[in-house]
């Protein structure tokens, strides 16, 4: 006698939805799936109503701005975008301000190196990648999706979200991957119900958010009890001397000089000229000064030059928000997140806190 096959139910469906808006629960509705279970298109509808937000290209695009601009998808299915007045729809960050990243990851759509990506994702938090096995994990700010890749192949469950257009680049790499999600959304305004993931990863992305503490506060919201969330922020800590003040006040000068006039181009003339400082990094003496400097930004775990190209590009974006905090500050918007968060870890601008209750 053969055993009943248990039926695997994917992942999209195991996912408790929320209106961004609203708050009231989502319904999934899918047209097809890919042979992993991933929706390629559908909609997700508020419960009682005829507003919802569709399911294009295998990515959930959960923000009123991006169901009105797929709103022909949606029409599909009898629904309509959700209600796009100001007072409705004013919260959310517009993806014109991340759009420097959606483009630069889909020029660059694989650049971590698995070292970069042990790094990044585990050892920098002081978790063994065996760790993330079984759990569901959201990766905030997936930018080209080689951390959710990372994070499938240590045999977890992913949820990859991020507001750029660089979704598309993580879906056209994961869409056939069972036990994976894509979603574009504001990060300010998860489409997930309270308690939803194991572990809530978000590296190099809350200092590009509208706002850092918020961004955390959500972050959290959506973290189960007995979950952890891994999270960084730029950060500056206090200079001591006055040799330091006044070094730091010179550099920053600079540095803030320079951004604010390289963000200010076109991104193909910007691309030129970080290009030409990435390839001056190599040359003696003025590489030296320009890596020492931080002019061009070079990375010893990935030291080809289209890794330079590119983080030296990534730093000098038009991105509409870029800051740094204190170590204390960013601290602070966890004591002050929803829940009682325990801080496990802490070094500089990386924390680690488990939710206990």
């Amino acid at each position: 006698m053969s055993g009943a096959v248990e039926k695997v139910v994917p992942l999209f469906d195991r996912i408790r939805w929320q209106d961004p808006v609203s708050g009231f629960p989502l319904e999934p509705i899918v047209s097809s799936r890919t042979p992993g279970g991933v929706p390629t298109c559908g909609a997700l509808r508020v419960a009682g109503t005829r507003e919802g937000y569709p399911i294009v290209d295998c990515i959930a695009r959960m923000t009123p701005e991006l169901a009105w601009r797929h709103r022909d998808w949606l029409a599909s299915q009898a629904l309509e975008p959700p209600d796009m007045s100001e007072d409705k729809s004013a919260g959310f960050q517009a993806e014109s301000t991340v759009d420097s990243f959606g483009w630069q990851w889909t020029w660059n759509s694989r650049m971590r190196s698995d070292a970069d990506l042990r790094v990044r994702v585990a050892e920098k938090f002081r978790v063994a990648p065996e760790e993330f096995t079984g759990k569901l994990v959201l990766d905030a700010g997936a930018g080209a999706g080689d951390q959710s890749d990372y994070l499938l192949r240590q045999g977890a469950e992913v949820v990859s979200f991020d507001l750029s257009s660089s979704i598309e680049v993580v879906a056209r790499k994961l869409r056939m991957r069972s036990g994976w999600v894509g979603v574009q959304g504001d990060i300010l305004h998860l489409p997930f119900a309270d308690n939803c993931f194991d572990i809530v990863y978000c590296e190099g992305v809350l200092q590009h958010t509208r706002d850092s503490a918020a961004a955390v506060r959500e972050l959290c919201r959506v973290l189960r009890p007995g979950g952890r969330i891994l999270a960084t922020h730029y950060v500056r800590t206090p200079a001591r001397t006055f040799a330091r003040r006044l070094r730091r006040r010179l550099t920053l000068a600079y540095y803030e000089a320079l951004r604010k006039r390289l963000s200010r181009l076109d991104r193909f003339t910007l691309l030129l000229i970080t290009g030409n400082l990435a390839a001056l990094s190599y040359a003696p003496l003025i590489g030296c000064i320009l890596r020492r400097s931080g002019t061009a930004l070079y990375y010893s775990l990935m030291p080809d030059f289209k890794t330079t190209w590119t983080n030296t590009f990534d730093y000098y974006g038009n991105h509409s928000f870029q800051r740094f905090v204190s170590p204390e500050e960013f601290r602070g918007y966890f004591d002050a997140a929803p829940g009682t968060l325990e801080i496990i870890f802490q070094d500089q601008g990386v924390i680690v806190a488990k939710r206990t209750a």
